[in-house]
């Protein structure tokens, strides 16, 4: 037989000899069993044991049982209560259902396999209860969380946006929100299905009409759903904190070490959303060891602004587009070099790429400040220099020099 040892069974009727039944039957499959002669003792022994459910007759001397039934689920309503009584009237088992019995088991019961089946039975309906209330609350912190990360950054971003500067953040902003609404959509998908389910169940139930295979199937649904809500909200925390560092690192000016290589493929992951479904591709061939004390917010805002570009003016009536950065040290400076095989400049294009407001598609979304924040960057931020090389249908080349440590000023 089965072994329960966790579970504390409280079986309260007024006939000795069922109460010794039951008592030897449950004992068997180790559950730890209490027992009342009647209701008002019953009442008492609950409230001092604290049992994990509770079998009552009806017809018992100073309190009957469906005043037990009341009294139990009006202060502890997650507690399964199985009615067995000799009473067949139908009133009574409306009733005592009516007042939150989980079962009614009408006596002598002939096969106590029933009794235990309507125990497990129990016990298996208030763990499905408890998993989902965890499941829920878990849910609940998880959006909670998501909520808050979002307005962290939506934050960051409204107030960076008053800076053009800053503006390559407000991008970053709307990918991350783009990129975790996918499963997060999923998971409240899931959720919402399960509780479907959980209220189809519970209506079967108690009907009365509840089969086996209905109840197994639930089972397999409820493990199946919560699985697919752990895999997406696992998927969502996984990709907030892919893109934190750069949110953080763009929203301030602070210096730090960082590796190069690692950084420029997660600037390039926070900034997938702008092309992964373009068709355009970007590649990146950078030594793993390069160790730079700069600042990674200024080098985060230089990509953001060359990639946009590149998709905005470089690849403009363009498919398969090719971006590439190649990078590496000499003479104790880093020299980056940004390429695209896009449509390219005129020369006079070219002469004004670093001015402010200069732009090809004035009037279309273009500011003209791309370029110019990059210049500043580069110079400024980065006490570098930056030279831009293209000709007219044969893709720009932007090659800068900057230091690999930054002295503090």
């Amino acid at each position: 037989m089965s072994s329960n040892p966790a579970k504390r069974i409280l079986v309260i009727d007024d006939e000795v000899y069922i109460r010794d039944s039951v008592i030897g039957f449950l004992e068997d499959f180790g559950f730890e069993v209490f027992d009342a002669e009647n209701g008002r003792i019953g009442l008492d022994l609950f409230e001092k044991e604290k049992p994990d459910l509770v079998l009552c007759d009806l017809r018992m001397p100073e309190v009957d049982g469906l005043e037990v039934l009341s009294s139990i689920t009006a202060k502890n309503p997650k507690t399964p209560i199985i009615i067995v009584s000799g009473a067949g009237n139908i009133s009574d088992t409306v009733e005592a259902l009516r007042l939150g019995a989980w079962d009614y088991i009408i006596k002598p019961v002939q096969d106590m396999n029933v009794l235990y089946h309507a125990v497990d039975k129990a016990f298996e309906r208030a763990r499905l209860i408890h998993e989902k209330e965890v499941y829920q609350k878990d849910l609940e912190k998880a959006n909670i969380e998501l909520k808050n990360s979002l307005e962290s950054l939506e934050s960051a971003r409204d107030h960076l946006v008053q800076s053009e500067k800053m503006a390559a953040l407000g991008e970053l902003v709307a990918g991350v929100a783009h990129e975790i609404n996918t499963p997060v959509g999923v998971g409240v998908t899931a959720a919402s299905f399960l509780e479907a389910k959980t209220k189809e169940f519970k209506k079967n139930y108690e009907s009365g009409e509840l089969k086996r295979s209905e109840l197994e199937g639930f089972l397999n649904t409820a493990e199946e759903v919560s699985n697919s809500i752990l895999i997406n909200m696992m998927r969502a925390a996984e990709l907030i904190s892919s893109f934190k560092q750069v949110a953080v690192d763009q929203s301030s000016e602070n210096k730090r070490r960082f590796n190069l290589d690692q950084y420029l493929h997660e600037i390039l992951l926070s900034l997938g959303p702008k092309y992964k479904k373009t068709g355009h591709t970007v590649e990146v061939n950078c030594n793993k060891d390069i160790e730079l004390d700069s600042f990674p917010g200024a080098l985060s805002q230089i990509l953001a602004n060359l990639i946009v570009n590149s998709l905005i003016h470089g690849f403009n009536g363009m498919e398969g587009g090719l971006i590439r950065i190649d990078v590496y040290v000499e003479n104790g400076s880093v020299v980056f070099v940004y390429t695209d095989n896009g449509v390219g400049m005129n020369p006079e294009q070219l002469e004004k790429v670093f001015d402010p407001f200069f732009t090809t598609m004035r009037g279309q979304g273009g500011t003209g400040l791309g370029m110019s924040i990059v210049f500043n960057l580069v110079t400024q931020t980065l006490k570098g220099n930056i030279a831009c090389e293209s000709t007219k249908g044969d893709g720009v080349k932007y090659t800068m020099t900057f230091p690999m440590d930054i002295s503090p000023s």
